[in-house]
C-alpha cells in the first residue's frame, strides 16, 4: 500500500450521496481505501 492519494470532499459526496454521473467513479476510489489497495486521505478542513 505504498500509494497515497488525497480523496476529494465532492468524491466523498458523490458516493455518500449517489450523485450521478460521478457516483460509480467515487465507489470504486473507495472501495479500493477499504481493501487497502491504496490510503485514501482527507482534508482537515473537509471534516
Amino acid at each position: 500500500m505504498g500509494l497515497r492519494i488525497l480523496v476529494d470532499t465532492n468524491v466523498l459526496l458523490d458516493y455518500l450521496l449517489c450523485r450521478s454521473p460521478y457516483d460509480r467513479a467515487a465507489e470504486q476510489i473507495v472501495v479500493a481505501c477499504k481493501q487497502r489497495r491504496v490510503s485514501g486521505c482527507i482534508a482537515a478542513h473537509s471534516i
